[in-house]
């Protein structure tokens, strides 16, 4: 049912003055309550942020933290509906827009994805795992890999050390696999290289190493093959033990491989 112009009205400067504590005049609330409501709402989005952002809470001080809340609070219209996703435009709020911390702390930005990922790889959509037989070749047979993940690529090691410890010194290029296991939903997060990154996406497109590797090989203008395949065969088991890679395929589906590119 659509509401009436005076009601909505109502609502959104009602909804103002809890962001920016500035109430207008025809505003049909009590004076003495009123205060009270902007409180509680307040309270709810800086609960939602400290405990989807308990690192970055944890570096800040309680100033700089208040700070960020406030500003994010007054000025920033969220766009969803569900609270759980509050805390991306957070991010992408803190990410987009001027602030002395980013020079205090070069790796915040960083530090607010990784955090922030965590929740989206929990929170997401159910993926299809398809069936999978533990025996197999790893390097001929098609790879089954956990489809519920995600790879960000960040500046800074904040998913390797602590970020009262990170310093500028730091910055280079890092890549995470985060990924939520099958059985329990733990969100999971491991340490990847730029050609681990490569080899996960080609497996993805249903490839298998043995096509994968002599091209990234190639590409990457490496002198042994072989290297590089007693490098990669140690890293797919740990993944096997860490529940990302799952097995292999049962079905081999030609198309599929037909129709990826490798690299």
């Amino acid at each position: 049912m659509l509401l009436q112009k005076s009601t909505y009205k109502q609502q959104s400067d009602l909804a103002r003055f809890c962001r920016t504590g500035e109430l207008e005049e025809t505003v049909i609330v009590r004076p003495d309550r009123v205060g009270h409501y902007r409180r509680l709402v307040y309270n709810i989005v800086d609960d939602s942020l400290v405990s989807a952002f308990p690192l970055t809470n944890n570096i800040l001080t309680e100033e700089q933290w208040d700070g960020l809340v406030d500003n994010f609070f007054s000025t920033h219209s969220c766009q969803s509906a569900q609270i759980w996703e509050m805390p991306k435009e957070f991010y992408q709020y803190f990410r987009d827009n001027e602030s002395p911390l980013k020079e205090h702390y070069p790796y915040i930005i960083d530090l607010l994805l990784f955090e922030w990922m965590e929740i989206e790889v929990f929170m997401m959509e159910d993926e299809e795992f398809h069936e999978v037989s533990d025996e197999g070749d790893i390097l001929t047979g098609i790879l089954a890999i956990n489809p519920e993940y995600r790879i960000i690529s960040v500046s800074y090691p904040v998913h390797l050390m602590q970020a009262g410890e990170i310093t500028a010194a730091d910055k280079g290029d890092y890549y995470i696999l985060i990924f939520r296991e099958r059985d329990t939903g733990r969100v999971q997060f491991i340490d990847l290289s730029a050609v681990f990154v490569l080899i996960i996406e080609n497996i993805s497109k249903g490839l298998k190493l043995n096509d994968i590797l002599p091209e990234i090989a190639h590409y990457l203008k490496l002198d042994s093959l072989e290297v590089l395949i007693e490098n990669v065969k140690p890293f797919i088991n740990m993944l096997k033990e860490k529940g990302f890679v799952l097995g292999f395929n049962r079905t081999e589906s030609k198309k599929k491989q037909a129709d990826a590119t490798i690299i």
